[in-house]
């Protein structure tokens, strides 16, 4: 019986969903961290949990939200008074650069400049960065 059920366990956890993405600020030490976790392989929904790591002097983890494990898309902005704020449909979510603090709302527009976002692409969460602007010739 247990050379069945071991199999049948495995197969159950198969089409579960559990990955990460890492937008690195400053190094390894200092980087926001979406974690995208499918806790059943039957429910459509992964929760989204954010990692902030500012070391060796904080680091916080916070659950977001509950979406749809397929169509994760959370933007993420760099603040003029370093801090980041993402966003993702109405809600967004303020990160404080000093004591990784995480604090929710409901704003219209985020502060700073959009850096990326984290989404999904062939089936794995991942960070894409925004592309770089072109510079442009200095005016005389």
């Amino acid at each position: 019986m247990r050379k069945i059920l071991i199999p049948m366990m495995a197969l159950l956890l198969a089409g579960c969903v559990n990955d990460s993405a890492s937008y690195y600020i400053d190094g390894r030490d200092h980087a926001l961290t979406l974690l995208r976790a499918q806790n059943y392989f039957w429910s459509e929904d992964a929760t989204l949990t954010l990692v902030v790591a500012h070391l060796p002097d904080c680091q916080r983890r916070q659950e977001l939200m509950q979406t749809p494990a397929s169509t994760v898309q959370i933007e993420v902005f760099a603040n003029p008074d370093a801090s980041w704020t993402l966003r993702s449909g109405t809600a967004l979510w303020r990160v404080d650069n000093d004591t990784c603090a995480i604090s929710a709302g409901k704003l219209t527009d985020p502060r700073g400049g959009r850096v990326g976002s984290f989404k999904v692409l062939d089936e794995r969460l991942r960070f894409q960065a925004e592309a770089a602007k072109p510079a442009t010739a200095p005016a005389r």
